[in-house]
């Protein structure tokens, strides 16, 4: 697997070193002193899709990939719109996000998995590479902590960022979300091998009332429990607003719906190592 691995990695360097020419050769600090939300896909050129604010915030602490539930697929058109219209709990927060001093990317996994990503596809050495690559170009644009942040399935791609081996380099934590822990069985071996190496900072949430039978607290604080890492914490949340039919849809229990500020804010406190939130 760390063969595989390493040539895959060396195709993802020659990608993303044509990627440098495409976002322009200068310095973060020169382009942009404020957090900023961009988008990328597994070609790894950085686009900025029209995530603003009213007022700028301050400069950024650390930057978050997100890693969208469901196939992964934004529908990213050629300017870096998201045009996705499932609602993920955090694309549509992007902003809450910024206001809490972080970077965003939203990572795409277009064009390399035109039909989405499945669940084995998450746990695989191709899709670690990716996710190295999203790594890369968010240490590159931003030079801050980054964090790698899922949700739904989503959250086992963050599994595989901070426990496949070799090492994601430049990986400063990762936080779960609503996270999937009921997985085909030939899949749950692979998937715990991975939460048992986690060593990076990590903060597990769910919803104590998310009734998608593929994430029930119960397997949530499993999951916690499995991680190793000597920095780790969990949140749990209550109340909200479900307005889905569907219990693993982005505006249900699973997806949040209605507390979005509360749950941004605890999660961007866990990054930024605001000790309130210990």
């Amino acid at each position: 697997m760390s063969c595989q691995l390493a040539t895959l990695l060396t195709r993802c360097v020659l990608t993303f070193s044509v990627c440098l020419v495409a976002v322009g050769g200068a310095a973060a600090a020169a382009r942009a002193a404020d957090a900023e939300a961009v988008t990328i896909d597994t070609t790894f050129i950085v686009k900025t899709p029209p995530v603003r604010l009213d007022n700028p915030t301050h400069e950024a602490r650390a930057s978050v990939i997100l890693m969208t539930g469901g196939d992964g697929l934004l529908g990213l058109d050629a300017t870096g719109n998201v045009i996705d219209s499932t609602g993920n709990f955090l694309i549509r927060s992007a902003d809450l996000f910024l206001r809490h001093d972080l970077n965003v990317m939203m990572a795409d996994t277009a064009p390399a998995h035109p039909a989405g990503l499945t669940d084995a596809n998450r746990l695989s050495a191709t899709h670690a590479a990716e996710l190295q690559g999203f790594v890369n170009a968010a240490l590159n644009r931003w030079g801050k902590p980054v964090w790698v942040v899922g949700t739904s399935n989503g959250s086992i791609s963050t599994v595989t960022a901070a426990g496949f081996q070799p090492a994601l380099s430049g990986l400063s934590g990762v936080v779960l979300t609503s996270p999937v822990t009921v997985l085909a069985t030939a899949l749950e071996p692979t998937f715990n091998l991975y939460a048992s190496r986690i060593t990076v900072p990590t903060l597990v949430a769910w919803h104590r009332d998310d009734h998608c039978t593929v994430s029930p607290p119960a397997g949530s604080a499993a999951l916690f429990t499995l991680i190793p890492s000597g920095h780790k914490d969990s949140r749990s949340f209550t109340h909200g607003h479900s307005v889905a039919t569907d219990p693993c849809g982005a505006f249900s229990e699973h997806g949040y719906a209605g507390i979005e500020e509360e749950v941004v804010e605890q999660l961007a406190g866990f990054i930024r190592g605001d000790r309130r939130n210990y």
